[in-house]
C-alpha cells in the first residue's frame, strides 16, 4: 500500500462520515490524517515498521491501529462499514474532483445519482441546473471533473508524458531556487507506460520553489500544497508531483523516489547486512550521517556501483553490480536503425 492509498481511504471515511451527519471533529481528524500523510517524504509503510506512526503529526494511537489494518489487509473494517451505510455510487462520486459530500448526497437524494456515469450523462442533457448551487457553469465543472477523474486513472505510454514532464523541470531550473531538480518514478526508470510524474528537487528555500511549481503554466488544478511536496493536475489530468529536500540528502531521495520499490528493498538489505540504515534523507550508521548527497555515494556505501535508473526493477541488476559485470545502458547514439518485422 502507498501513502495515497492509505490517504484515499481516509478521505474517503471523512466524506462518507459528513454525509451521515457524524461528529465534525472525528471528520476533520480523518482530514488533517490524509493531508499529513500525503504530505510525507517516506513510505508510510516504512514508518508503521519503525513502530513510528505517532510521530506523525495527527495521527494518534487510534489512528496509528487503523493505519497498520489498511497496510495489512488493504482496508479497514470501519472503512467497509461505513461503505454499506450508503449507496455505493455515493462513494464513486466523492472520487470525482469538485464534488464534495454535501453535494454527492443532494445529487443522490434529488435525482438518485448512483454513478460517475450517470452524473455525466445528467450534466451533459443539462439536468443538474436548477439544484441547489447547480448553474450552467457548475455543470461544466462536474464535466471536467469527470475528465480529470478518468484521466489520472489511467497509465498512459512514456512518449507521450516524457516531453512534458521535461519541460517542467526546465521550467523549474530557470524560475525556481533549486539547486538540483529531476525526474524520478517511473518515469526517469523509463517504463513504458506512467501512472503520473515524479520530480524531486533539492532546495533551502523549499516554499518558493513550491510558489514556482503552483503556478506554471501547465498547472490546471493544485491538488495539494505544503512545506516540501505538492502535487498539481495539467488541462489533461496528468498528475505531477513535486518533492524538495536538503542538498544533503537529495542522492538518497532521488534513489527512494526512482524505485523501484523492489530494488530499493534489496539495497537497504545490503545496508542492513553492514549495519547501515538507508531511507530517503540519507544512509546511517546508527545516528551518523555517512552518504546521501549523491546517488553514487549511496550505492558505494553498500559496495554497489551505480546502477542505471533504467535497470532498477530487481531483475538481476544487484547481483551483476556486486560481481563487477553490470552491462551498460543502450544509448541513443549507438542505436544505428529501426527494425520492422
Amino acid at each position: 500500500m502507498k501513502n495515497s492509498d492509505v490517504c484515499a481511504i481516509f478521505r474517503q471515511i471523512a466524506g462518507i462520515m459528513e454525509i451521515l451527519g457524524e461528529d465534525v471533529y472525528r471528520i476533520r481528524a480523518y482530514q488533517r490524517a490524509a493531508q499529513n500523510i500525503e504530505n510525507l517524504t517516506e513510505d508510510i509503510a516504512v514508518i508503521a515498521a519503525r513502530g513510528e506512526l505517532t510521530k506523525v503529526p495527527g495521527i494518534g494511537k487510534e489512528l496509528a491501529r487503523k493505519i497498520e489494518e489498511i497496510l495489512s489487509t488493504g482496508t479497514l473494517q470501519k472503512f467497509e462499514e461505513l461503505k454499506e451505510k450508503v449507496p455505493p455510487g455515493l462513494v464513486e462520486l466523492l472520487e470525482v474532483p469538485g464534488i464534495g459530500p454535501k453535494t454527492a448526497k443532494m445529487l443522490y437524494e434529488e435525482l438518485g445519482v448512483e454513478s460517475v456515469a450517470q452524473l455525466e450523462r445528467l450534466a451533459r442533457e443539462g439536468r443538474l441546473k436548477g439544484l441547489p448551487g447547480i448553474q450552467a457553469k457548475t455543470e461544466q465543472n462536474i464535466l471536467r471533473g469527470i475528465k480529470l477523474l478518468r484521466s489520472a486513472q489511467e497509465r498512459r505510454p512514456l512518449g507521450l508524458v516524457l516531453p512534458l514532464a521535461r519541460a517542467v523541470v526546465a521550467l523549474l531550473k530557470e524560475r525556481a531556487p533549486v539547486t538540483r531538480v529531476s525526474l524520478a518514478g517511473s518515469i526517469r526508470r523509463f517504463r513504458e507506460t506512467v501512472g503520473d510524474v515524479d520530480i524531486l528537487a533539492a532546495s533551502r528555500a523549499p516554499e518558493k520553489v513550491m510558489d514556482v511549481f503552483t503556478s506554471l503554466p501547465v498547472v490546471a488544478e493544485v491538488v495539494a500544497r505544503g512545506p516540501t511536496k505538492s502535487s498539481i493536475r495539467t488541462a489533461d489530468g496528468l498528475q505531477v508531483d513535486l518533492r524538495v529536500v536538503p542538498e544533503e540528502s537529495y542522492g538518497a531521495a532521488l534513489c527512494y523516489f526512482t524505485g523501484s520499490k523492489a530494488h530499493n528493498i534489496r539495497v537497504r538489505e545490503l545496508g542492513v547486512r553492514l549495519g547501515l540504515k538507508i531511507n530517503e534523507y540519507g544512509v546511517f550508521r546508527g545516528e551518523e550521517f555517512v552518504a546521501g548527497a549523491t546517488e553514487e555515494e549511496v550505492f558505494n556505501a553498500v559496495g554497489l556501483p551505480y546502477i542505471p535508473p533504467e535497470m532498477r526493477e530487481d531483475r538481476g541488476e544487484i547481483e551483476a553490480g556486486l560481481e563487477g559485470w553490470l552491462p551498460e545502458v543502450v544509448k541513443f547514439e549507438a542505436v544505428k536503425g529501426d527494425f520492422h518485422v
